[in-house]
């Protein structure tokens, strides 16, 4: 089976921050049927466990009032680690949302693996559109990676939206798993 390493910022039980915990675990507890799983999230300990088929790996975390010095701090401490916890032979990388895609950016690019972004909400819906630094900022990070990406699924009809009005970013709307399989086939053969 090939391997597929996942990053996100939640799952559960030790990081739920809200429902998008859950929808990551049902999707990687799916895909694990058709690929070996490997899973990376911040949690307040480090450490390996199991989540049925899913291997994951908990990188120790801090939380930083600046959510942009708490994005870099995870790209250093995950950067950090990767040597000893991602397998060389995975076949691509799959961060959900931005931060984790910065964060997969940097293994992806070592590993010279393709990078799939899922995008569950962007900057400018989160904000409602406000104008403040902080918002720019990630707005231009996700721009960034997002740009980096080899392929983008929008998990809303919403992101799908403001991919292509905010960033001009063509992504793949997310219907079900078959969508995910897909993509995964188009991204690997090329590379096989």
């Amino acid at each position: 089976m090939d391997k597929v390493l996942h990053i996100s910022l939640e799952y559960p039980p030790h990081r739920v921050i809200g429902p998008l915990a859950y929808t990551i675990r049902d999707l990687v507890t799916q895909l694990s049927r058709y690929y070996e799983i490997y899973l990376i999230h911040p949690a307040d300990f480090d450490g390996d466990y199991m989540d049925g088929d899913v291997r994951v790996h908990a990188v120790s975390d801090r939380w930083f009032s600046d959510v942009l010095v708490y994005a870099h701090y995870l790209v250093s401490e995950v950067s950090s680690k990767a040597p000893y916890i991602v397998p060389r032979d995975v076949v691509l990388i799959h961060a959900h949302d931005w931060i984790p895609a910065m964060v997969g950016r940097v293994i992806a690019k070592r590993l010279r693996k393709p990078l799939i972004v899922s995008v569950y909400t962007t900057e400018p819906m989160r904000s409602g559109g406000s104008l403040s630094l902080l918002s720019l900022s990630i707005t231009d990070w996700e721009r960034y990676v997002l740009s980096e990406a080899d392929h983008v699924i929008a998990h809303s009809r919403f992101a799908l939206e403001s991919l292509s009005r905010d960033y001009g970013i063509k992504a793949s709307l997310f219907n079900d798993l078959s969508t995910i399989l897909s993509i995964y086939r188009d991204v690997i053969k090329p590379r096989a």
